[in-house]
């Protein structure tokens, strides 16, 4: 398993992204068309560190990004998977050979009703039992990166939802790992793999 991952400030290079963006067809160019301003600058701040990542694990592969049907971004007809995400001033991606999603969110005040509606009870007693803020959000992205992973997003099919060891959430999904890599102050960033089976 190689996996390659990064978090950057968002750039904010207009004339970078018009020439990125001149010229490409498909469904991930027509979403991009309709953006501007900041949101434009983090998708395509993301896009660009995902390329860098990319050339990292293998620099002979073309550079061709696509979003699925759900939106979930892939490299057609190449051997890796990306992950992107941004937040905070602050854009994420991530290169691998197996299945990855990544989730960077900026530390931020949970609603009672997000947390009804999103999280477990044992999530929301182990949440209300520390410093709320930052489990709330660790919980999210990991339930976030989970859901890029498996390319059904926070609300669809296998939703992901913790159990507890003491003090720490636990990530024992079969076939997945999660891993929690330093982020800018004010941030946290999940990464989860898909493991390869032995063969």
């Amino acid at each position: 398993m190689t996996v390659r991952y990064q978090v950057c400030p968002v750039a904010a290079d207009a004339d970078r992204w018009a020439v990125l963006l001149f010229g490409r067809r498909g469904r991930r160019a027509e979403r991009l068309s309709r953006m501007s301003g900041a949101r434009l600058a983090q998708s395509m701040t993301a896009e660009s560190l995902c390329r860098d990542l990319l050339a990292e694990l293998d620099p002979c592969v073309p550079f061709s990004l696509e979003d699925d049907d759900v939106g979930r971004p892939f490299l057609p007809g190449q051997p890796y998977f990306v992950s992107l995400s941004h937040s905070g001033g602050y854009a994420a991606a991530a290169a691998a050979d197996v299945p990855v999603g990544i989730d960077l969110q900026e530390l931020r005040d949970v609603s009672d009703r997000t947390l009804r509606r999103f999280y477990s009870p044992a999530e929301q007693r182990w949440i209300g039992a520390g410093d709320r803020r930052s489990r709330s959000i660790r919980l999210w992205t990991m339930k976030e990166a989970y859901g890029k992973l498996l390319g059904t997003g926070i609300l669809g099919g296998s939703r992901f939802s913790a159990t507890f060891s003491g003090d720490r959430p636990e990530t024992g999904y079969d076939g997945v790992r999660f891993l929690f890599p330093d982020a800018p102050e004010g941030l946290i960033f999940t990464v989860c793999l898909a493991e390869r089976s032995e063969s």
